[in-house]
């Protein structure tokens, strides 16, 4: 199975390829590879790679939370090719490939990611590890840090940009104690496609032009006394 893989909800450009069991990683730390140039780097990925565009059997991508134009960027990417070569599209939420990265590591029963959105509101996610994959303990929302949901109770990682500053907050808002923080996880090529992976063996992909963004910055304006 050959899947390309996209993340561009951080300042990285996560690029690379699974071709069964090999992976080739093109990730870039420059934030300006987002527009200019990662059309031309999926090209050379995959002529390097020594494969055909239309030898691919799926791409999977990092739908967010994250930066609102890197997002668009990657959705219109996805769009484009998928449509044009007629294959299915997986979808994976930034935070659980954040949360994959960390699991893969330090293998917590319980992973929180927390990421920081606007004045005290977090992204937030909770995740537990099963077959070597993050899974959603609770809905991944956006709130203001004091309406974080409470958590099971067990040993618990907190990872992401919003720890360092508000983990006391969010501690105390989720009711669990974390063993260790890392601020520095981040997605990875290999955690992308590890659960694209599993997504596209268990069916969840979709059609090219049904890939969006989620921003879950609505939900904020959905709910009551938000402005």
């Amino acid at each position: 199975m050959n899947l390309l893989g996209i993340d561009t909800s951080t300042r990285s450009t996560v690029l690379g390829l699974q071709l069964g069991s090999e992976l080739v990683d093109r990730t870039s730390a420059d934030v300006d590879t987002h527009s200019r140039e990662i059309l031309p780097s999926i090209e050379s990925l995959v002529r390097e790679a020594g494969i055909g565009i239309k030898d691919l059997d799926a791409i999977v991508f990092g739908q967010g939370p994250g930066s609102f134009t890197g997002l668009r960027i990657a959705v219109g990417v996805v769009q484009g090719l998928g449509y044009g070569l007629g294959i299915p599209v997986v979808p994976v939420s930034s935070m659980a490939c954040i949360a994959q990265s960390v699991i893969s590591e330090i293998n917590p029963p319980f992973v929180f990611v927390g990421l920081t959105a606007r004045l005290e509101e977090v992204y937030y996610g909770a995740y537990k590890f099963e077959e070597n994959i993050a899974v959603p303990v609770i809905p991944e929302g956006v709130v203001d840090v004091s309406e974080l949901p409470q958590l099971p109770v067990g040993d618990w990682l907190g990872c992401g940009n919003a720890m360092p500053g508000l983990s006391s907050k969010i501690q105390e808002a989720t009711g669990v104690s974390f063993k260790s923080i890392s601020s520095e996880a981040v997605p990875s090529i290999r955690n992308l496609l590890s659960l694209g992976s599993f997504k596209f063996n268990r069916g969840e992909s979709v059609s090219a032009m049904q890939a969006t963004p989620v921003y879950l910055r609505e939900q904020v304006a959905s709910r009551p006394g938000k402005r």
